[in-house]
């Protein structure tokens, strides 16, 4: 069936269909009950309702599909009285499939009877087994998607209507399904992650059923069964209500994962919710992070109710200390900061704490690399008291400059004090240590946002611009000497770099203009004396920022040339460009940079020739990344050529940019092509065949707009070996310059046929890299 396009009428009238429904019916005891699922699956999956000339198969399918579940003695029944979990799984796999293949038939105009088939799947997803029912979660998707796309409104609101009590039920047994397992504790980090990702799409599922009920039906529903949980718990015996949590917290994770389809005017049950938050028992670390994962969720309600914020802060300021909640709690508070106004001074006063608390364990004994907050956490935090501080600050524009300064000094002094303690050479920092440092100094950069300069600012008060630019004269000497430390720790200069980019790109690159030029020379020193692609890639940034800048274009090109004679001096042979492939791909979208924002100063150098005769290796690397750079650099640049080529007239550089380019395609162009054709041949890496942004076929494709005799002058002769008729085919889709998708087709076909053909030939290729 899955091999063969075998005719619906044979299958509908084969003695092997009856047979196959006489192994179903036995259960999962009867030899070969697996293989007659397997089969039935194909077969639904292979000849669904939509298709016409399945007519008559599914018109035998069904009853007898519908058989095996119908009635309290059904196959399917017996399995689940007997918790027969192959039988179990069987069925559900086959009721899924035909609610799946025949949703056609659920979702159309004709009555008949379609809400049995749901029951089916329903009943499939009420399997106490997590892994059973959620073999059924793809066919509610693609339901809810169906309902939606009903056309006209009308029909599409009656359909929902009449399938409404089954989408209610649907969200029960879902939120049931959420439940942790008892003894939950007591398993392994690796289980407990496994368990969470079953959660994710069970609460996918009522999210879905969002969006066919609305928000505040679904939220009313879920929260009617919290307060009945809420009360059942309540009875039970004081030992007791501590062990009897499960119900509660997925009932809460529930609520917080449609919280994006709750208005935030609603007033009768997340008023509940977050008055009982804070009364829940604190010794159960699971509950309590599902409930600060709830209060962040609804941070935009808070921020309108901001009465029921104050019992929830202390709240979520205790589970920073609960290692199994530290991470909800910090995620909460980070949200929570985004949406409501009035926290600044609380939660600055909460982080003075964790400053606190950090530096005390600094000093202590305890090793000093293990902080009471994990950096994430504490970064989340960080980011959230920018926030509030910035809300605070546009809040009350009247403002006094010292106060101003006070706020932004509680936040960036601590920082600052901490790389000064770092800095001098006797300091035994660790890469860990400095490069968390320079990542909370990268947060108060992007996340502390004060005005943008403006005339309307009033004199003296500090705008962002001058802000940061402060910030980084302050510690551009500090940053240099820790850094000097480890130069050759990656991670370390990925956070300098990552600091760099958002310090240039939050002032804006006219403000930031005073510290290009050492910034510059930062970035050439550092990479010489590192060979780390994070610096490449921070040029990479400052040619986006500056390139277009007339001003900056020389600078620019000096800054490559620099870093390009440590690349080329470093890549001597091949096994140079192997051992970093990292420096490659970042080298060649620096390049590519170049030719995008100031082609000129580039383009009219021999630096060009060698940028193109490095290519023509890199291009080689059996590295998906490296290979993309590569390709990214050659198609960016023969573009260019024929953007130039095609406008009407040129000005005196474009023309001088026109004619260098040219010359330097003509001498170096040749191997390039010859890679191209081993690519497609199968002989060299084929990892990016024709997507966008650099591919094989992009640059051919380019080449044979501008130089067609030339491309057509150095392919042939790579390509002897190919297949004749492919190989005639693909040239004459050079020749004919058919348009581009046309020509990505007849790129794909000929490296196809070449594919089958070095596999009839035995030559596959050890590891070729051949990945489309």
């Amino acid at each position: 069936i899955r091999i063969v396009d075998m005719d619906p009428g044979l299958l509908e009238r084969t003695m092997l269909l009856p047979w196959m429904f006489d192994l179903l019916v036995g259960g999962s005891t009867n030899g070969g009950f697996e293989m007659a699922v397997d089969v039935l699956v194909e077969l639904l999956r292979t000849y669904p309702s939509d298709r016409r000339g399945n007519e008559g198969l599914v018109r035998v399918i069904i009853p007898r599909v519908m058989a095996l579940g119908g009635g309290d003695l059904s196959p399917f029944e017996k399995a689940v009285k007997e918790e027969d979990e192959d039988g179990m799984r069987g069925y559900c796999r086959i009721f899924t499939e035909m609610g799946e293949s025949y949703l056609s038939l659920i979702l159309s105009h004709e009555e008949m009877n379609q809400q049995s088939l749901v029951e089916l799947v329903l009943r499939c997803s009420a399997i106490p087994d997590k892994e059973i029912a959620g073999i059924t979660l793809h066919f509610w998707y693609r339901f809810v998607i169906g309902l939606e796309d009903l056309e006209p409104y009308e029909y599409r609101q009656i359909r929902i209507d009449s399938f409404a009590p089954q989408l209610i039920r649907l969200l029960s047994i879902c939120t049931h399904l959420l439940r942790y397992p008892a003894g939950v504790d007591d398993l392994s980090p690796d289980r407990i992650d496994d368990i969470e990702g079953v959660r994710f799409y069970f609460a996918d599922t009522i999210e879905d059923c969002c969006r066919l009920l609305g928000g505040e039906i679904v939220l009313r529903n879920t929260g009617d069964q919290l307060q009945e949980e809420c009360r059942r718990v309540t009875s039970l015996p004081q030992e007791r209500q501590l062990s009897d949590w499960h119900g509660i917290e997925a009932f809460l994770y529930a609520i917080q994962a449609i919280s994006m389809y709750v208005p935030s005017d609603e007033t009768q049950m997340i008023p509940f919710v977050m008055n009982l938050i804070p009364q829940l028992p604190t010794q159960v670390p699971l509950l309590r992070a599902t409930a600060c994962l709830t209060v962040g969720k609804y941070a935009a309600w808070l921020g309108l109710h901001p009465e029921s914020l104050q019992p929830l802060l202390p709240y979520l300021a205790r589970g920073l200390s609960i290692p199994k909640c530290a991470s909800a709690s910090a995620v909460a508070i980070r949200e929570v900061c985004e949406r409501c106004q009035c926290l600044g001074d609380a939660v600055l006063q909460l982080y003075d704490g964790i400053v606190a608390a950090r530096e005390q364990h600094r000093g202590s004994n305890s090793g000093g690399d293990e902080f009471v907050l994990d950096l994430k956490n504490e970064l989340e935090v960080l980011e959230g008291v920018c926030k509030a501080i910035s809300h605070k600050l546009k809040d009350d524009p009247s403002m006094s400059p010292d106060i101003i300064s006070g706020y932004i000094n509680r936040l960036a002094q601590p920082v600052i004090g901490g790389l000064k303690a770092m800095a001098p050479p006797e300091n035994p920092a660790s890469p860990k240590q400095i490069s968390s440092e320079i990542s909370r100094l990268t947060v108060l950069v992007q996340h502390l946002r004060l005005p943008r300069p403006s005339p309307q600012l009033a004199p003296g008060v500090l705008n962002r611009s001058d802000f940061i630019l402060s910030l980084m004269q302050e510690t551009w000497s500090i940053l240099d000497a820790v850094s000097q430390k480890y130069p050759r720790d990656f991670n370390c200069a990925e956070k300098l770099c990552r600091l760099h980019k958002h310090a240039l790109r939050e002032c804006g690159a006219a403000h930031y203009t005073p510290m290009l030029e050492p910034l510059i020379e930062q970035i050439v020193k550092k990479f010489s004396q590192s060979f780390l692609s994070p610096y490449i890639y921070l040029s990479s940034v400052c040619i986006c920022e500056y390139g277009r800048v007339p001003a900056h274009s020389q600078q620019m090109y000096d800054m490559v040339a620099k870093i390009s004679s440590t690349v080329f001096y470093a890549f001597r042979g091949t096994d140079d460009f192997i051992a970093n492939p990292d420096v490659v791909e970042e080298f060649f979208f620096m390049a590519s940079k170049m030719v995008y924002y100031c082609p000129g100063p580039l383009i009219q150098s021999n630096l060009l020739n060698s940028m193109l005769q490095c290519a023509a290796v890199g291009m080689k690397l059996h590295h998906r990344d490296a290979n993309r750079g590569t390709l990214n650099f050659l198609e960016s640049l023969v573009s260019y050529g024929l953007k130039l080529r095609s406008k009407p007239s040129l000005d005196v550089v474009e023309q001088a940019n026109r004619e260098a380019l040219e010359r330097t395609i003509y001498v170096e162009g040749q191997p390039l092509v010859a890679n191209l054709a081993q690519s497609l041949l199968g002989d060299l890496p084929l990892y990016r065949l024709d997507s966008g942004s650099g591919s094989i076929a992009g640059v051919l494709f380019f080449l044979n707009k501008l130089c067609p005799d030339l491309l057509m002058q150095w392919i042939q002769p790579p390509l002897m070996s190919a297949p004749d008729h492919a190989k005639n085919v693909f040239l004459g889709s050079l020749a004919n310059q058919v348009d581009r998708d046309d020509f990505n087709s007849s790129v794909r076909k000929f490296t196809s046929v070449c594919e089958r053909s070095r596999k009839r030939q035995g030559n596959t290729g050890e590891d070729s890299g051949n990945t489309r």
